[in-house]
């Protein structure tokens, strides 16, 4: 049965006051990849970089509660094994805990992508940001990129539709390193 392989993770920490915002924000970006997916070059297992987890510290656990079930019935594997939800849930800790002490090497960029009526989108709109519309899969998506001036807005976005969006909506991370 397939399943899915975490290899590394990574956090960024944003701090919350430049922003306007009364807490932190952290993005958790993970290295994973499908087991029965291989690279066409070199036959090893196909993995990629994604931001997974994206909010403030009470948020980003919730979330990781929601992933580590995923341990419980081994759909999840980190670095291919077995972990249990504790084990997972306490990885993400750390992170967190880390996150401002040490920065990771790569960096994050905001950027949603949604269906083009999306109320995310109209709201984005309200700031005076016009998504360029693209057509992915046969759907009409929009693609909004943010200014940093305006991510403490798009931060409160997030926390409002994080549950109808995952963070690789909104969040793209680039320049992190392959494992």
């Amino acid at each position: 049965m397939s399943h899915r392989v975490e290899y590394q993770w990574a956090a960024f920490h944003v701090p919350g006051a430049p922003l306007g915002l009364a807490q932190d924000r952290y993005i958790i970006a993970i290295e994973g990849g499908d087991n029965t997916v291989r690279c066409g070059t070199h036959g090893r297992r196909a993995r990629s970089w994604t931001a997974c987890m994206v909010g403030d510290r009470s948020q980003i656990l919730r979330q990781a509660v929601q992933a580590a079930g995923a341990c419980e019935n081994g759909s999840l594997r980190p670095h291919g094994r077995r972990w249990m939800p504790e084990t997972y849930i306490r990885q993400i800790r750390y992170l967190l805990d880390a996150a401002a002490a040490t920065p990771p090497q790569g960096s994050w960029h905001a950027r949603l992508r949604a269906a083009a009526d999306h109320p995310a989108i109209e709201a984005l709109r309200q700031l005076g940001l016009e998504p360029r519309l693209e057509t992915r899969d046969g759907q009409q998506q929009a693609l909004v990129e943010p200014r940093p001036e305006h991510h403490g807005a798009y931060f409160a976005l997030i926390d409002r539709y994080a549950s109808e969006l995952p963070a690789r909506y909104w969040i793209e991370v680039c320049e992190l390193p392959t494992s």
